[in-house]
């Protein structure tokens, strides 16, 4: 039966690195990504401890290799799971946000600030760093697909958040961090490294192999937040994942999701202050907005999709078929959904930045004596469960693609000789309605496709006025795009605005995002090219509010969701 157990678990780690204790005779999915840092899959009990961490080995693990020195880092939301901090003697700190999702942007210093105050008190502490992979369900009718990430993403980001704070981040050297197999390998690799090398050796001889070899360990002799980026990505790669049994082959990345790699470039412009000034300003200052008006969505010819997928959405494809070159039906259901943090919980997050943050600026150091100043203490920002017990990310707003001007066909280069152009833009109240009633009459969408029970929707109707058509955002805030053809999700996309935006004077910026740039472009969304979004900024004075507002936006999901729960 342990055989068993122990075989179920690898197969749930997929390709991630796991860890034996042979002292106490457990093999966890746990690493050590450096010799304070550990990553580690989600501590289970019941039924999930047969296919997950049982939550008692990992405190044993915990306790018997580091005593009271640990503290646990929970990025799960309560919604999605939970458990008492006591199991852990207390030594827990929650930060959620949903599975599969960019962060918030502001959690990023505090996660590093926090871990850093905690590490920096003795250099016998850990920090211990889980989330939990969700298996979840991509649906098109007959044809069902079943991913798990098994916990690797929201911990992985997180980790390299604090890492990219550091001066010089570098692998374990401690025996303790290694597993016995482990470490014989790397003392016989360290004995290799101190042989000297043949003078009469030809440098035109070293096999491309070797070339590749000897460049894959990371460099941290840069200074320079943003060109140690790639290096902690790799760092967390060569821990986090197995090593390719097949020589020359790469690992799978550990931080793969491209929102949350996008957000660790963000994180590195913050850090190096080149990051746009309004952003986290002290004292604060009015955000600038933006307006997004178009999104153009580039694919090939659906048929060349796997007929199964092509099926599912039969009822959306025979709107796009005509003759050649032939603008396709004005209502070809290509639609987004744009979505984002409750404002409150933004701004509050905000509020904690500013008030942690480092007096000499440096964003990846917390305030010293914070503890002492009598305010209350981060720690217990989500003890009630206020943020997190119901759905973090909620949608304000749709576009769509409408009309014959909306849909057109491109000739492409190569296997994408033919191109399908959807140009999605915002919808009045009376043309959204006739759209969405269209999509009634299909099968209800699966809305929480490689997401999360901490992620919602509402059906909000307000859009900008006929007469200035976008919508409006706050220009530093997190915002996710959501792409449909009919019932169908083809993928997704988190961004922050002010990050791209050109200069006023130059113009409309057009944001262009390749396929491979978007988060689980799967089904319909393997035919996508790239995504192109247009934003422009507002001038300053405009009154037009971000829409809309979190008061409004709840009372249309009260009112709405019941009618429409998609």
């Amino acid at each position: 039966m342990q055989s068993l157990t122990g075989y179920v678990r690898r197969l749930v780690s997929g390709d991630k690195a796991r860890f034996k204790d042979e002292t106490l005779n457990l093999e966890l999915d746990l690493v050590y990504l450096t010799d304070q840092v550990i990553i580690m899959g989600y501590p289970a009990e019941g039924v999930e401890g047969w296919y997950r961490n049982r939550r008692e080995d990992a405190k044993k693990f915990l306790e018997h290799r580091h005593g009271k020195n640990f503290w646990v880092f929970n990025f799960c939301p309560i919604l999605e799971n939970s458990y008492d901090k006591s199991i852990f003697g207390g030594r827990v700190s929650r930060f959620p946000f949903p599975d599969h999702h960019a962060p918030p942007l502001a959690f990023m210093p505090l996660v590093a600030r926090e871990m850093g105050a905690w590490l920096h008190g003795s250099p016998e502490r850990i920090a211990v760093l889980h989330c939990k992979g969700m298996y979840t369900s991509y649906r098109c009718r007959s044809f069902q697909l079943r991913p798990c990430a098994a916990g690797k993403g929201r911990s992985g980001t997180m980790a390299c958040t604090y890492l990219l704070s550091l001066d010089s981040p570098s692998p374990p050297k401690l025996q303790r961090s290694y597993s016995s197999k482990e470490w014989v390998k790397l003392r016989a690799e360290e004995v290799m490294s101190v042989v000297p090398e043949d003078d009469d050796v030809d440098p035109g001889s070293i096999s491309n192999l070797d070339i590749e070899n000897t460049s894959a360990t990371p460099s941290y002799s840069k200074t320079h937040h943003t060109d140690t980026l790639n290096a902690v990505l790799d760092l967390h790669t060569s821990r986090r994942m197995k090593r390719p049994v097949s020589p020359g082959k790469k690992a799978k990345q550990g931080v793969s999701i491209p929102s949350q790699r996008r957000w660790l470039h963000y994180w590195a412009l913050v850090l190096s202050r080149t990051a746009p000034a309004h952003l986290w300003a002290v004292p604060p200052v009015p955000s600038p907005k933006v307006k997004l008006t178009q999104i153009k969505l580039r694919m090939r010819p659906t048929p060349t999709v796997k007929a199964g997928l092509a099926l599912a959405a039969n009822v959306v494809l025979e709107h796009i078929k005509g003759p050649k070159n032939a603008p396709a039906h004005k209502n070809a259901h290509v639609w987004a959904s744009l979505a984002r943090y409750d404002d409150e919980f933004i701004d509050l997050l905000e509020t904690w930045e500013r008030r942690t943050r480092d007096e000499n600026g440096r964003m990846g150091l917390r305030r010293p004596n914070l503890e002492l100043s009598g305010q209350e203490d981060i720690r217990d920002l989500f003890k009630d469960g206020r943020w997190d017990k119901t759905k973090m990310v909620r949608t304000f707003a749709r576009m769509a693609a409408v009309g014959d001007l909306a849909i057109a066909r491109e000739k492409g280069e190569g296997k994408d000789n033919k191109i399908n152009v959807f140009t999605l833009s915002s919808l009045d109240i009376q043309t959204w309605n006739a759209f969405r009633d269209e999509l009634k009459t299909e099968d209800e969408p699966d809305d929480n496709v490689e997401g999360s029970a901490s992620e919602a929707v509402s059906l909000n109707d307000s859009t900008s006025s006929a007469k200035e058509r976008g919508i409006v955002l706050n220009a530093g805030r997190e915002v996710r795009i959501k792409l449909y053809m009919g019932q169908v999700f083809m993928g997704w996309l988190w961004l922050i605005p002010t990050f791209h935006m050109k200069t006023a004077s130059e113009g409309p910026t057009h944001f262009r995002l390749k396929r491979k740039e978007l988060d689980f472009p799967l089904g319909l969304g393997s035919a996508i090219i790239d995504v192109e979004i247009e934003m422009e900024w507002l001038p300053r004075g405009d009154n037009e509010a971000v829409q809309p507002s979190a008061q409004f936006e709840q009372l249309k999901m009260e009112r709405n969701l019941k009618q429409y729960p998609w």
